[in-house]
């Protein structure tokens, strides 16, 4: 509990065929016996209805799906809170319901039954996996570099996936560059098409934010599949500017770097451990430190001078994209004020928000920069979720609130957190617990 699975999570094997009769020179020569393994189940497993037999690989062209992956590698991995499914890359093929998505650190495999009328095949569930990004990266790079080498090999070589191979390959190899194609793909765009002022938005955003904190800023302003008007984005960039020349008193905690400083290594991500568990485990080591109890926390204010943050005060934010909650900036946390706007927030939502760029401060870093936003799969945005629930509303008090009867919301009343912190953390409390046992 709290650690990644490794290299069985998800691995693909091919087993070429010389018989193909396709049209087609590149799926002639890219015709294989497809499985995808995940977590030890075989997601190509499938069922043919007429016959009523069961087959353990797929007959098909693998150019197709290696096409898709080569195309949308930046946005498979600079992706956050969109899953990437497979279906799309058949091209007339069958293929199981397998979708991708990613962290940041974290790759997730999820996989649904799906039925074709047209051939009459079945494929079964698979249980959803997660692993390490570096696993899965390097299994899809190997499954499109074989496929790549295989066309080669059959002189098939200026098509369109070695092209675009090609050029993912060379920014891999790049590290600013590959940087800024994560970055692209954050925003759902294809980096190698990318227009000047979408270009320009990212490099702006590369001046305030860098690395995991730069892609989660990025892909915070997609929602339901369409980027934020460029107006907007361009208002934050200043607005995130203008943060710098703020009074000290207004956003400084001055406890926070002295409390990072002295947990040390101990608040540090352990080797595979999980966003969340860092999270949950740096809240539980932070309440013994400053003998706490949550329902002490229950404003932005009271929680500020838990550390030191006698005047803190809300920033004006009205005008800033609707996703911020807040930021994390050289030691100081600028809580963002939507008391006069549509995106207005309950009370307990602000507390909550200090609370997770709190948790982002001890577990990461109080002198970088990083943004607390609405994402929920990204990794920085798990820390600070786990960090919050659990200093603000420790599980063991809740759980011995249940055991003597209170209802959840009546919970959520006692320690002035949402009704969904309290149902999250009943539902984590083994995970939350596992966790903690490393403290």
């Amino acid at each position: 509990v709290g650690r990644l699975r490794g290299r069985s999570s998800v691995r693909f094997s091919v087993e070429w065929r010389d018989d193909g009769e396709n049209a087609a020179v590149e799926e002639r020569a890219s015709l294989c016996e497809l499985k995808i393994s995940v977590g030890g189940e075989n997601a190509c497993l499938f069922l043919d209805v007429a016959e009523q037999r069961s087959y353990d690989a797929l007959l098909l062209p693998a150019v197709h799906l290696a096409e898709g992956i080569a195309h949308d590698w930046w946005r498979i991995f600079g992706a956050r809170d969109r899953k990437r499914p497979l279906l799309p890359y058949r091209t007339g093929f069958v293929l199981p319901a397998l979708q991708f998505g990613c962290d940041g650190a974290t790759f997730e495999i999820e996989g649904q039954a799906m039925h074709y009328d047209n051939p009459g095949v079945r494929f079964w569930p698979v249980d959803g996996e997660r692993c390490p990004r570096s696993v899965a990266e390097r299994e899809l790079a190997g499954f499109v570099d074989g496929v790549v080498e295989r066309l080669a090999s059959k002189a098939v070589e200026d098509c369109g996936v070695a092209l675009a191979w090609k050029q993912v390959r060379a920014s891999r190899a790049d590290s600013a560059e590959a940087a800024f194609c994560e970055a692209a793909g954050a925003l759902d765009i294809d980096p190698y098409t990318i227009d000047d002022e979408d270009a320009a938005f990212i490099e702006q955003a590369s001046e305030w934010f860098e690395g995991e904190a730069l892609i989660e800023f990025l892909a915070g302003g997609v929602r339901d599949g369409a980027r934020a008007p460029f107006s907007n984005r361009v208002s934050t960039v200043g607005w995130l500017r203008g943060l710098e020349s703020r009074r000290k008193y207004e956003c400084h905690l001055p406890t926070l770097a002295e409390i990072s400083q002295d947990f040390g290594p101990e608040a540090k991500r352990g080797d595979q451990e999980q966003a969340w568990a860092q999270g949950y485990r740096v809240a539980t080591m932070l309440a013994k430190t400053l003998r706490v109890d949550g329902r002490a926390l229950a404003t932005p204010e009271a929680l500020a001078k838990h550390f030191g943050g006698d005047s803190f005060q809300r920033v004006h934010a009205d005008a800033v994209e609707p996703g911020i909650r807040a930021v994390v900036s050289r030691s100081r946390i600028h809580l963002c004020d939507r008391g006069r706007g549509k995106h207005r927030w309950a009370p307990q939502a602000e507390t909550f928000a200090l609370a997770r760029a709190i948790g982002s401060a001890l577990c990461i870093s109080p002198t970088s920069r990083r943004v607390v936003n609405g994402l929920h799969d990204a990794e920085e945005q798990a820390i600070g979720r786990a960090f919050a629930a659990e200093f603000l509303a420790p599980v063991e008090k809740i759980v011995d609130m249940k055991t003597e009867g209170l209802e959840e919301y009546e919970i959520a009343q006692e320690f002035q957190v949402s009704e969904q912190v309290v149902a999250h953390q009943l539902e984590n409390h083994e995970r939350i617990a596992a966790a903690q046992g490393a403290v």
